[in-house]
């Protein structure tokens, strides 16, 4: 085997494996965010989206479960690295439930699912290694 086909190996393994955490980080800091929001009449959950490339427009949905927010998660993130996903959501009380506001989450969706997949990521980078 050649030095240059170590090489080539290397870096199929190591994009493999950025490509696999990226996805699985987003998906599940998307999804921890999504089920994290208190549900009041299902807006909250429901005024998730997800888009690449710029943030969009909160949709006008009820959505109690998240369920359509989680899958629209899963149906746009990319399959790996290299594109910025957003998470959005642009209901005039988002920012004061991230901040507390409400008894169903008072330490926010935000935040606390960070540094959750953030702990997730640091352990799938050890598993990973290339």
């Amino acid at each position: 085997m050649s030095f240059s086909e170590d090489i080539r190996r290397f870096n199929e393994k190591a994009v493999s494996a950025h490509n696999k955490i990226t996805r699985l980080a987003t998906l599940e800091l998307f999804r921890g965010v999504i089920l994290a929001t208190p549900v009041k009449h299902g807006r909250a959950r429901g005024g998730w989206t997800t888009s690449v490339g710029a943030p969009a427009a909160s949709p006008e949905r009820l959505d109690p479960s998240g369920s359509a927010a989680v899958s629209e998660v899963a149906e746009k993130t990319p399959d790996g690295a290299g594109q910025v996903t957003y998470l959005s959501n642009n209901l005039p009380y988002i920012i004061a439930l991230e901040e507390g506001s409400s008894k169903q989450a008072p330490e926010g969706m935000v935040k606390r699912n960070m540094d959750r997949v953030e702990r997730m990521v640091d352990t799938a980078i050890r598993k990973n290694k290339v």
